[in-house]
């Protein structure tokens, strides 16, 4: 009996590495040097691609592991995997995705990564991040099991301020590896709410609550929706996501992010 072998998604750090590329690294480090986005030592800048390989070992190790709650996708203490895994908080209040999975740990160097893509916008970053949400994708699901891809929208405002999204950027490198259809324009934010970076788990829920909107029913409707984006807290903003998305018609929404806030962690 043959086994499919498991996918593998090179990052931009696994291209060769030529006498060309170690020349221009060297020109480029003389005149404007590049550090590591976490220990801030020096660095190849086309080669490591914003992390030295200390740091990016670091990145590899923090990623979230099984067993998981199958919904949420948070870690769960637990050796028992004969049965449906859930966590208390699913059990009792299922969210309005059907499941939701992460690469990894918001901290440490994950969090450098977002932050070197978000605020420093460091696009390049995205090579690194989308074989990661990759993986994550096939250790979870069949691209079979989805009809399009969709990122979680900023409101217009803080596309202006920012230049663009980078839950859009992710979405459409992961569609385009998974060979599957994206859509940035299908869900859209009619409020511009306050950064939810300090909010407790209650003024989270409010501050997105009615915050997203879908803009294209026909292209949402009957669809099984892959929802991206790059950093999941408590599940408020996806949660309002979501919904909007089931409530435009879709037939399914599921969830993966980068990286994950856990308690404890």
């Amino acid at each position: 009996m043959s086994v499919t072998p498991k996918p593998y998604f090179h990052s931009t750090r696994e291209r060769p590495y030529s006498i060309a590329r170690r020349i221009i690294d060297g020109i480029l480090n003389l005149v404007y040097p590049e550090i590591c986005l976490a220990c801030l030592e020096p660095i190849a800048r086309l080669q490591d691609r914003g992390f030295c390989s200390a740091c990016w070992e670091k990145v590899l190790q923090l990623a979230i592991l099984p067993p998981v709650c199958e919904m949420c996708g948070l870690p769960l203490h637990t050796p028992d995997r004969s049965s449906t895994l859930l966590c208390g908080k699913c059990i009792i209040l299922p969210p309005a995705y059907s499941g939701a999975r992460s690469f990894g740990y918001y901290t440490a160097e994950l969090r450098s990564l977002v932050q070197g893509l978000k605020f420093d916008g460091k696009k390049n970053l995205v090579g690194l991040i989308s074989p990661l949400l990759a993986e994550t994708f096939a250790d979870s699901w069949n691209r079979e099991e989805f009809d399009l891809v969709v990122p979680v929208p900023l409101h217009p405002k803080r596309i202006r301020q920012r230049g663009f999204n980078q839950a859009a950027l992710l979405a459409g490198d992961l569609a385009a590896q998974m060979a599957l259809p994206c859509s940035g324009s299908a869900l859209i934010r009619v409020r511009h709410t306050a950064p939810q970076v300090g909010l407790s788990d209650i003024r989270r829920q409010e501050n997105v609550r009615k915050a997203f909107q879908c803009a294209a029913k026909g292209r949402i409707a009957g669809q099984r929706v892959l929802l991206v984006d790059d950093v999941m807290t408590t599940g408020a903003t996806v949660e309002s996501a979501a919904q909007a998305l089931l409530e435009g018609g879709a037939f399914r929404v599921s969830v993966i992010t980068f990286a994950r806030t856990v308690p404890g962690s």
